[in-house]
């Protein structure tokens, strides 16, 4: 696996419901497109993080039927555990290919605000 999760992230990301999971590939697909570069790297972190999840190719399907309201909606309303591992593997979308675009830096910090988690990593666990 490309990106290293722990056995913690692992259990929440096997939580998600099916709409989280479909949400979750949408939005990660998202902070991989917002720089206008769709790098092999962050692909590879999103197919990573779907794996775990068990995500299914017709998951993939139903998930391009969801309107970015309805995305944000299942997501805000998952619990902060899982929003945490969602933060988590957004920024490793991000940082994969080893450039933080200003592009990307807005998306994740308005993804954070959305799924009401604070912008400081260390005001996570407080």
């Amino acid at each position: 696996m490309f990106m290293n999760l722990s056995s913690s992230d692992k259990l929440a990301l096997l939580s998600f419901s099916s709409l989280e999971r479909q949400a979750t590939y949408q939005v990660l697909c998202g902070m991989m497109a917002v720089d206008g570069d769709r790098d092999p790297r962050e692909k590879r972190i999103i197919e990573d993080c779907m794996a775990v999840m068990n995500f299914t190719e017709s998951e993939r399907v139903a998930s391009r039927s969801l309107s970015v309201n309805q995305q944000l909606q299942i997501l805000k309303s998952m619990d902060y555990l899982q929003k945490i591992v969602l933060a988590k593997c957004l920024a490793n979308v991000s940082i994969a290919d080893g450039v933080v675009t200003r592009e990307e830096n807005g998306l994740f910090m308005y993804l954070l605000d959305i799924l009401d988690l604070p912008a400081d990593p260390d005001d996570l666990f407080r």
